[in-house]
């Protein structure tokens, strides 16, 4: 796992082996379309990618199955962001130049069955870095630009509040499945405290779950949630 400025997180190897290779067999069978096509207001002037096709497709369905399941059961993913709900990943593909200039995303979405507050935003690389040229995905923090380019199986969050882009995809093809959060604890800070806590409570109670010590961190990380959290 790795910690980024301004609650971004990087997660290693998030779908297995096997998880990989069925999606390396479906994606072929997926049919594409225009990325404006679900694009809105400014963003459909800067999107210029290809997304999976809307029509219902078993293939595209066994996908976002995959991915979905990968995220909501990560024990860090439920750690640090407290998902109350994770909308069904788009499928994005890149490709002859193919490029997403900078934008925000939207801070309601619906996938026609559930309507969000959209607090996180995350990219789950489908293709190994070294076969396509481009297409990092940067993001704009407070500290300067963040460029991500992650191996297969990597995911990305972070606040949905920050500005990104999805550079020019040169040579090869870059493929994504990007997905959007409702977070319990909607305070990108609060939520950074409440994963730090957390962190610490773990660590101290698996040197001696009975401690005062643990208790007490079990405790305030309890009282912490009740204060903050939106059910």
């Amino acid at each position: 796992m790795q910690q980024l400025p301004s609650s971004l997180l990087v997660l290693p190897s998030v779908l297995s082996e096997a998880a990989l290779s069925e999606i390396d067999v479906l994606l072929p069978q997926i049919p594409f379309e225009d990325g404006k096509n679900t694009a809105s207001g400014a963003a459909r002037e800067v999107k210029h990618n290809q997304q999976a096709s809307r029509t219902p497709n078993a293939a595209k369905q066994r996908v976002q199955e995959i991915v979905f399941a990968a995220l909501a059961q990560h024990p860090v993913v439920k750690m640090a962001f407290m998902p109350k709900a994770i909308l069904p990943p788009v499928i994005s593909r890149y490709s002859n130049g193919n490029t997403y200039g900078w934008h925000t995303d939207s801070p309601i979405m619906s996938d026609g069955g559930q309507t969000i507050r959209v607090d996180l935003s995350a990219t789950l690389f489908l293709s190994q870095p070294e076969t396509y040229t481009g297409g990092e995905l940067v993001i704009h923090t407070p500290t300067g630009f963040v460029p991500f380019k992650g191996k297969k199986g990597d995911v990305v969050i972070y606040p949905t509040t920050r500005l990104h882009c999805v550079n020019p995809v040169t040579e090869g093809e870059r493929v994504a499945a990007v997905t959007w959060m409702q977070s319990f604890i909607k305070d990108t800070g609060q939520r950074e405290l409440i994963f730090q806590l957390k962190s610490v409570e773990e660590s101290v109670g698996s040197r001696d779950p009975l401690s005062t010590e643990h208790l007490l961190l079990q405790q305030v990380y309890a009282n912490l949630v009740r204060m903050w959290s939106e059910v």
